[in-house]
């Protein structure tokens, strides 16, 4: 009988055998680029690669991760790209397996996330062709991906793909990273072995990654002279916030200057409960106006700039909220490597925004540069450091306004029924606040700041980036692929309707033994189109109440913690009554803890 628990090769040599064939040499390269995982969803265009994976690789350095769908190992692959800053490595089938995945890679491809993804494809000679093979064969499958990718290839040899293979690598892995594809030809990887072939030695320079992008001491001068001259800056970060120990050299510009500090969209870089630090704030108080009496931006690592500095204010409701009042004239310096991200087909990034400085650098390099020349003049500048120490001083009590304000909020919809989205977040943090916790993704169109207290970077990896509803239960696994070898305890706050699509992700969590807390934030509803129903009815004079027609997945709800427990989770809920919340989550946190998967289903209100 087959042992299920575990996929450990059996009858093999006690020593691993030389290379016979082409793809094993190609499973030696995988494993030569330092990839311990792959995430797959079977295909017969690679089967000698998989069987080269098995029977020649033992499953180990890189162990194969078996999704259910591609869709799941690519989104897989993107969240374990971003635990871990570097790239990832997807298989797929050849056209019918890389068409189901496009949804996924639109995601990696907008959130830059560093990938390198291996097809099988051919046989490109048409007598070595099976009926199955002529109905899924291209003449050029790396057209389809081209639109995603930084670099593709489809090499002809043996010794051609492996250099392919260390190349693309490269590509993925630098700034600004992103996808690279390298189509196999199925005839290459299943004849035997070429004698010739050697496998690039990737320890070479030729195969290292670039370094930094330097910003010129020119722009960063010109910066630092904006910086010392404003009356009130603001610092908005970015993307960055991901890199372990970027947190420390953002305060310290913060502190420095004197400016008051926001998160950007759906990213965490600064701790909640620094006194600098006004994210939350697009209310109608005081304490929100930040954007619009700055006179000085600096935005770091930002896709959009253009939203962030109000350009899609009058635009069919505006950007995320970001809605810049007031007349003041401001500076705009944008620190990124976004011109570079540019794609002649897509329209991520948004409009030209009105930069008035680029600092064209990799976004933590270029910030320490602007550090240190910040610091160097503020040794000879009291009075500047005066005037940010003032700064920091009124923004502070500003801070305190806009939690207590937030903390209102929380008290005043504590009880709510159905359960409020701030009592919601309060709980999970509750929760996890004491553990080494890694929040996978959340629910950014309704969240509420302020509530759940982060420290700072790498505690938040943010959404599916391109918008792309399906993103979230294989990208919460991957990151917790990554994070469970890291010792870090995975959680999130999941839409139900995001989870709908793609719930076999957690077999593959529960099978390979992957600890995560999947917590649903369960309306009912396809939520944030139920809202643009609601006001677009409003707008035009007609019943809002209609609304959720279309948008309701209810008659019947779906049981959500039985669709856990079918995959192999442990389920809990349907919860409707808050006060049932914390003892159900102290549960889940225990099966987590334990090494498994658990999923806690809270209804919710629409936000």
């Amino acid at each position: 009988m087959k042992d299920t628990t575990t996929e450990v090769p059996v009858n093999l040599p006690a020593n691993q055998e030389d290379p016979k064939y082409g793809s094993d040499i190609m499973v030696d390269m995988i494993r030569e680029m330092g990839f311990d995982y792959v995430t797959l969803t079977p295909g017969s265009t690679f089967r000698g690669l998989h069987d080269s994976l098995v029977n020649y690789g033992r499953n180990h350095k890189p162990e194969m991760i078996l999704c259910a769908h591609e869709e799941i190992a690519v989104s897989m692959a993107h969240g374990y790209a971003k635990m871990t800053n570097k790239p990832a490595c997807v298989i797929l089938h050849n056209l019918v397996g890389l068409q189901h995945a496009m949804m996924s890679f639109w995601n990696a491809f907008a959130d830059r996330a560093p990938m390198l993804v291996i097809g099988g494809s051919g046989p490109l000679d048409p007598a070595e062709r099976r009926l199955i093979d002529w109905l899924h064969a291209a003449n050029n499958q790396s057209e389809l991906m081209r639109p995603y990718t930084k670099w593709t290839d489809e090499p002809p040899t043996q010794q051609g793909t492996l250099n392919s293979l260390a190349k693309a690598y490269r590509i993925a892995g630098n700034a600004p990273k992103g996808i690279t594809y390298v189509s196999i030809d199925a005839t290459v990887q299943e004849e035997e072995l070429d004698e010739a072939v050697t496998i690039p030695d990737m320890s070479l320079p030729r195969y290292k990654t670039s370094p930094p992008v330097a910003a010129t001491q020119e722009t960063i001068e010109a910066a630092a002279n904006m910086m010392m001259e404003a009356k009130l800056p603001l610092i908005i970060g970015g993307r960055f916030g991901r890199i372990a120990g970027t947190t420390k050299y953002l305060q310290e510009l913060v502190e420095l200057t004197g400016a008051a500090y926001q998160e950007g969209k759906d990213v965490v870089c600064m701790p909640t409960d620094h006194p600098q630090n006004l994210t939350g704030g697009f209310g109608p108080t005081k304490e929100s106006k930040i954007r619009g009496e700055a006179d000085l931006i600096l935005i770091i690592d930002n896709q959009d700039v253009a939203d962030l500095t109000g350009e899609y204010g009058k635009a069919r409701g505006g950007g995320y909220g970001y809605i810049v009042e007031g007349d003041n004239p401001k500076i705009v310096i944008d620190l990124s490597l976004n011109d570079l991200s540019i794609d002649n087909w897509a329209a991520i990034g948004g409009s030209l925004p009105p930069v008035d400085l680029h600092l064209f650098a990799d976004p933590l390099y270029g910030m320490k540069q602007l550090l240190v020349e910040l610091k160097n003049r503020a040794e000879k500048n009291p009075e500047w450091q005066k005037k940010a120490q003032a700064n920091a001083k009124a923004i502070a009590k500003r801070h305190d306004a806009l939690r207590k304000m937030q903390k209102d909020v929380l008290e005043k919809n504590f009880d709510n029924d159905p359960i409020s989205v701030p009592r919601l977040i309060h709980e999970v943090w509750e929760a996890v606040k004491d553990k080494p916790y890694v929040v996978a993704n959340r629910n950014y169109r309704s969240w509420y700041e302020g509530i759940w207290k982060f420290e700072g970077c790498n505690q938040y990896l943010g959404n599916n980036a391109g918008g792309g509803v399906g993103y979230g239960p294989g990208g919460v696994v991957g990151s917790a692929l990554a994070a469970r070898d890291m010792g870090r305890f995975t959680v999130c706050i999941m839409g139900d309707g995001d989870f709908s699509m793609n719930p076999a992700a957690l077999w593959s969590a529960a099978h390979y033994k992957i600890p995560v807390l999947i917590v649903l934030h369960n309306n009912n509803s396809f939520g944030n189109d139920e809202e643009h129903q609601s006001k677009l009815a409003k707008y035009r004079g007609r019943p809002s109440e209609n609304a959720w027609i279309g948008q309701k997945m209810i008659g019947p709800d779906i049981d959500f913690a039985s669709t856990a427990r079918s995959f192999g989770a442990t389920g809990y809920g349907p919860i409707d009554n808050p006060n049932d919340i914390a003892a159900n989550l102290k549960k889940a946190v225990a099966d987590v803890e334990a090494g498994g998967v658990a999923l806690v289903d809270i209804r919710t209100a629409l936000n």
